[in-house]
């Protein structure tokens, strides 16, 4: 598990961490890069979204591999959300903003993705095939 403040400058520090169980359970690393773009996603928004950018408060990752799955949990200290708010970013309207792709962006690559606690945790599902 790591715990960190809610800074993008953390990022890095979930890189970091991820590539320590790449290495713990000897994950197959091509998988990496997608990996971590739905947790630098998913933390970007906890960090952003959720807890706005309050240093003081925290964010949670676990990360737990079983056989050939890998589960990320990432849990803010925010008010939540629901995801049945967020609009497409492939509708007409949305393709030029700037944001509002990052789960998208989990959805694509990974394999499950659901919201707990009020959509203040996520849980990725990665299969390792």
């Amino acid at each position: 598990m790591l715990v960190i403040s809610s800074s993008l400058n953390n990022i890095n520090n979930a890189r970091l961490f991820l590539e320590e169980v790449f290495a713990e359970y000897n994950l197959d690393h091509s998988y990496f890069n997608h990996v971590f773009l739905g947790l630098s996603e998913a933390l970007t928004n906890s960090i952003v979204h959720g807890n706005k950018l309050n240093i003081l408060k925290k964010i949670c990752i676990e990360i737990k591999c079983v056989e050939k799955e890998l589960f990320i949990e990432v849990t803010d200290e925010g008010d939540g959300f629901s995801a049945d708010s967020l609009k497409d970013p492939t509708s007409d309207e949305n393709l030029k903003k700037e944001n509002g792709r990052g789960v998208f962006l989990i959805r694509r690559y990974a394999d499950e993705l659901d919201y707990f606690d009020g959509g203040r945790k996520v849980r990725i599902k990665y299969n390792f095939n």
